[in-house]
């Protein structure tokens, strides 16, 4: 669920899978070989998401479209 806010986990607490299919999966930096990879595997971006790209080793943002961080 894209724009589902910021959680901070705590130690000790039962993480359970809609905590890690909405909270985790937004809050990390994926790894793709390239733009079209990156493209192909997110199809609606949410503003806030983070990207490498592993051929050029860039680390991109999505805004309004995919830019350089």
């Amino acid at each position: 669920m894209a724009g589902a806010g910021f959680k901070t986990f705590v130690n000790g607490n039962v993480l359970l899978a809609s905590e890690v299919n909405t909270y985790m999966m937004e809050q990390q930096i994926m790894v793709f070989a390239d733009g079209s990879a990156r493209d192909a595997a997110i199809t609606s971006p949410a503003e806030g998401m983070f990207a490498f790209l592993k051929d050029t080793d860039t680390l991109t943002v999505y805004t309004t479209s995919w830019g350089d961080f």
